[in-house]
């Protein structure tokens, strides 16, 4: 798998991706919220947010997958090694990565509650 490879699975999910460049890598986020990171927290390596049973399933999908060592290790952190991993298995999850972040949008400071008038806005 290609930067390049990844970036384009990720910018594909939805039209509300946003790319944001964070020091050398790419952050890759959905309602203000990151569910990717490309480039971190080495060249060749992505980071993934996604919630602990899909984290649980793909760390026993795939060998190319590890938890985040340290205290985020159970809160979802999955770290991607490129290299290693096929294009089926990073899109399934980067999806569930995204759906997790649509999901539960970062309103941020100021913003205003998700309603009907500011649904269509924010997506």
């Amino acid at each position: 798998m290609t930067p390049d490879a990844f970036t384009n699975l990720a910018t594909r999910l939805g039209a509300g991706v946003q790319v944001r460049p964070v020091l050398d890598a790419v952050q890759f986020r959905v309602g203000g919220r990151a569910f990717a990171t490309l480039g971190w927290p080495a060249e060749g390596w992505a980071v993934v947010k996604l919630n602990p049973s899909d984290q649980a399933r793909a760390l026993a999908h795939s060998a190319a997958m590890t938890a985040e060592p340290g205290r985020r290790r159970k809160s979802g952190v999955t770290l991607v090694r490129l290299k290693a991993i096929d294009e089926a298995a990073l899109a399934e999850v980067l999806a569930a990565a995204w759906r997790e972040a649509y999901r539960h949008p970062d309103l941020g400071q100021g913003a205003r509650t998700v309603g009907p008038a500011t649904t269509a806005a924010r997506v």
